[in-house]
């Protein structure tokens, strides 16, 4: 009984992890301090992303990374996602591909470190 426990107290662990943990390594940037020669990843839905087009913006949900994450260039990349939860989870598979995610920007959310992250861009 106490090793059933064990293992699915580790499972929800792990799965919180994924999901809530922020991701080490990837900077906070505002949309204007992007670099506009680095590609976008838009991780939202497709309903929200086609909204807005720039040059540089791939949408690709966090549904079809593993599909096609092959369209994606070996470049250093930006993630661009609705939430937290969403921006953890695309940023570890994107990583887990072999990808070199930089920096990320959440919906509706500013940065709160500009100052910092301006050595960065």
């Amino acid at each position: 009984m106490i090793i059933i426990l064990t293992i699915i107290t580790l499972c929800v662990v792990y799965l919180s992890y994924v999901r809530y943990v922020p991701v080490r390594r990837a900077v906070c940037l505002d949309e204007c301090q992007f670099n506009q020669k680095k590609i976008q990843v838009d991780l939202r839905d497709y309903h929200q992303s086609a909204k807005s087009t720039k040059a540089n913006k791939i949408a690709l949900p966090i549904a079809y990374i593993k599909r096609n994450h092959q369209l994606l260039p070996k470049t250093d990349l930006y993630v661009m996602a609705a939430n937290s939860v969403e921006k953890n989870i695309g940023i570890r598979l994107l990583r887990r591909l072999g990808h070199n995610v930089v920096g990320y920007t959440v919906e509706k959310k500013h940065c709160c470190c500009k100052k910092w992250n301006s050595k960065y861009v």
